[in-house]
Parts: C-alpha cells; sequence; structure tokens
C-alpha cells in the first residue's frame, strides 16, 4: 500500500510540474501595423533568409534544431508578407530587388544548479529561465550593396514549479516574440528608408 501512495505521489508529481512563460516587453510596440509610411508606387521583391541559432548562457552559436527554425523562420517571412510592402516575398532564394539577411539568436540564460535543485525536487522547489531573442536584419540591394541593419530584442521570462501547470495556456509563444521582432524592425527600416 505505501509503494502505491509513493508512486501516486511521483506520478501526480510529475504530471502537475509545469511553467510560466511570459514576455518582458521591452520592446516597444509598433503603432501602425503594416507600415504605411513612405509606401512605394511600385513594390519591390524580396528574398528573405533566416538563420536560427541557440546560445546557452552566452556560449557558442549553434544551428536551432527541427521545427522551432522552421516555425521562427516561417514567422519572419511571413510578417513580411504582411508588410504589404513588397510584391512578392520568397525564402527560396531567387532574383529580387531586396535581399534581407535576417539572424535569430535564442541566449538561453539559467542557473544549472538551481535548474538540478528543481528537478530532483520534482518541481516543488522553483527555478527560472531567461530567453533572450535578437534578431539581427541585414538590408541588401540587388547589387549586394548594403543598405542598412536593423537589430531588435525581446527577453521572456520562464518560471518552472509544481504548482503551474494552470498557467500553461497563458505562456508566451516564441513565434510571437518572433513576430513582433520581425514587426519592430520593418517598422525601423520604412522609417530609416531602408525599403
Amino acid at each position: 500500500m505505501k509503494g502505491l501512495i509513493k508512486h501516486g505521489l511521483v506520478l501526480a508529481a510529475v504530471l502537475l510540474t509545469g511553467c510560466v512563460s511570459y514576455s518582458q516587453h521591452e520592446l516597444p510596440a509598433v503603432q501602425t501595423w503594416p507600415p504605411t509610411a513612405n509606401a512605394p508606387a511600385q513594390k519591390p521583391t524580396a528574398y528573405v533568409r533566416t538563420t536560427a541559432l541557440n546560445q546557452v548562457n552566452g556560449g557558442a552559436d549553434v544551428p536551432t534544431p527541427g521545427k522551432p527554425a522552421a516555425l521562427w523562420q516561417q514567422a519572419v517571412t511571413d510578417s513580411f508578407r504582411q508588410s504589404n510592402r513588397f510584391s512578392r516575398v520568397s525564402a527560396d532564394k531567387v532574383e529580387s530587388d531586396l535581399y534581407v539577411d535576417a539572424t535569430l539568436r535564442n541566449n538561453e540564460e539559467y542557473s544549472p544548479v538551481s535548474a538540478f535543485i528543481t528537478g530532483f525536487t520534482f518541481f516543488i522547489i522553483p527555478t527560472t529561465a531567461k530567453n533572450v531573442f535578437t534578431l539581427e536584419t541585414v538590408f541588401k540591394d540587388k547589387d549586394g550593396k548594403e543598405l542598412g541593419r536593423v537589430k531588435k530584442s525581446e527577453s521572456v521570462r520562464t518560471w518552472m514549479q509544481l504548482v503551474l501547470i494552470v498557467g500553461i495556456p497563458f505562456q508566451a509563444d516564441a513565434r510571437e516574440v518572433v513576430e513582433a521582432l520581425t514587426r519592430s524592425t520593418l517598422d525601423e527600416a520604412v522609417q530609416r528608408k531602408l525599403l
């Protein structure tokens, strides 16, 4: 009977563990979307190349694997399309009027000791991690001449604890953070007349 209770408690602890992520809102909100200032009479075409990289505690850049990289690339490309500044936006390398090289870095900052303690105590003792998303975008014309660079950052704080299972539906989605970074980048690029 004691073994059954013990296994039941361990199972409950595993099933009830959760985490809540929320944006720090360091990035100023874009006032007008899609941007309407300096709208060109003839919309250019754009090739957007997105590179997604991960870092842990400021370490070396490692390419982001699998689905997250594809979702983030799609978020960047979709934001360029939704801006209504281009007649065509392609993620496939084709001849275009504008070449955009977007590098997204996700630097995860956490304490390994704190993470170990949280795991060892089955999430009874909480821990936190911070993800700093930085989007650096280089705009080039069709001849390869650099028109300008825009760099934007936003951070997301994640709390992990046993009782936070109730917060899972409310956590921040990294795709939304990437969209906000891209929209802010495009807004600044329009203001600086890079597009």
